[in-house]
Parts: C-alpha cells; sequence; structure tokens
C-alpha cells in the first residue's frame, strides 16, 4: 500500500513538473527590475561597479556599472523551480552593493518572500536614491527587514 502511495505521489509530482514547465508554472521573480542612482557626500559616484547577488536555489550575482550621474539599471531577474509546487516558505536573500576605493560596500539587503514581480516595495518599482555615507537604516514596511542606505519615492 504504500509503494502505491509513492508512486502515486512520483507520477504526481511529475505531471505537474511537465505542467510547469509548459505553462511557466514555478516561474519566480528573485530579483525586479532595480533603478537607482548612487552619491557619495551627495555628488553623483560615476563608474563604480555595482554588484546584485541574490540566493534562492544557490547563491547567484550580476554586476553593471554607473554612468557619469551615478545612475545604474538591473532589469529584472525570473527563475523557475519544482520547489514551488510544495507548501514550502519562500524566501530569497538579495542584496545590493558597490565597489569603492577597492572595497565592497553592501547598500541594500532584502528577504523577499512574495513571488511576485515588484514584491520588494509592495508592487511599486525599485527606484532609489542612495547616498554611501549614510548608516544603515532597518525597516519593515514590506514585510521582512530590510536594510539600506537608500531612500524611495511613490
Amino acid at each position: 500500500m504504500k509503494r502505491v502511495i509513492i508512486i502515486v505521489i512520483a507520477i504526481t509530482l511529475s505531471q505537474g513538473a511537465l505542467a510547469m514547465s509548459l505553462f511557466g508554472a514555478g516561474k519566480t521573480c528573485v530579483f525586479s527590475n532595480v533603478k537607482a542612482t548612487l552619491t557619495m557626500n551627495g555628488k553623483p559616484l560615476p563608474n563604480a561597479k555595482v554588484i546584485r547577488r541574490w540566493e534562492w536555489q544557490e547563491l547567484k550575482e550580476d554586476s553593471t556599472t554607473t554612468d557619469e550621474n551615478g545612475h545604474f539599471e538591473f532589469p529584472v531577474v525570473f527563475e523557475k523551480s519544482v520547489t514551488r509546487l510544495l507548501p514550502i516558505e519562500l524566501v530569497i536573500g538579495q542584496g545590493l552593493y558597490v565597489i569603492v576605493d577597492g572595497k565592497e560596500q553592501q547598500f541594500w539587503s532584502n528577504s523577499k518572500r512574495e513571488p511576485g514581480e515588484n514584491a520588494e516595495f509592495n508592487g511599486k518599482p525599485i527606484a532609489m536614491m542612495c547616498e554611501l555615507t549614510h548608516e544603515m537604516k532597518y525597516y519593515r514596511d514590506f514585510g521582512s527587514i530590510m536594510g539600506t542606505l537608500c531612500t524611495w519615492g511613490e
């Protein structure tokens, strides 16, 4: 009897995985689009390397460079996993870092708990101004505790 139950569960999960791959179920936004401006002592930080890291199933990262006005942008990142079919809590670690004078400095940290795009700010896009000389502040306005040197608007 146990063997029959295990086989039924295995078939159900494999069919779910097939349906997921065919119809995009299990698609998770692991990091929404980010637009930000970095400043240091109130002045734009040009040509600085910015690193975006996220950890869901494994640690991943990408990077970009600020323009002459300190602006940078990252596109949205989606990943798929059969684990989304299981009744487990979703937690995606997120971080934004910048290299200044050869040292890496974190300026944004969050734990994303919802699979939708822009869930980090309750549906609002991630658009921030980040002053690197500020002290890290912590907010719980959007679910998880977010640490940041940034401010954001409507």
